[in-house]
């Protein structure tokens, strides 16, 4: 099954997706406010809309198609089962851009929730 991951544009196929407690960069749990989350994971989806929807929150979104990398662990503040889940990193295998179209959407959906 395919994995994604939102974020902001600047990193290539083959290198790896690490968490904020390594990177120190904000992530987008930083951005959208009462999230539960954890800085020593990165966070993907199998859901590639999802993806786009939290890449939207960035300057520059971009999604990557990642392969996690160690255990995949559920997300504790995601209400459907399988949508995102969380593991110690994640090597990235392709990248996505994400249409203008989708990125206004989403950000107009993260606004008004």
């Amino acid at each position: 099954m395919k994995q994604y991951h939102g974020g902001n544009r600047g990193l290539r196929v083959g290198e790896f997706i690490l968490p904020p407690r390594v990177t120190g960069k904000n992530c987008t749990s930083d951005i959208i406010a009462n999230q539960v989350h954890r800085r020593d994971r990165v966070y993907i989806t199998p859901d590639m809309a999802a993806a786009s929807m939290y890449a939207s929150v960035h300057e520059r979104p971009t999604v990557y198609e990642v392969m996690p990398v160690g255990d995949l662990e559920p997300d504790p503040d995601c209400f459907c089962p399988g949508l995102s889940s969380a593991c110690s990193r994640a090597k990235i295998v392709a990248v996505h851009k994400v249409p203008g179209k989708v990125i206004k959407k989403a950000r107009s959906a993260l606004l008004n929730h």
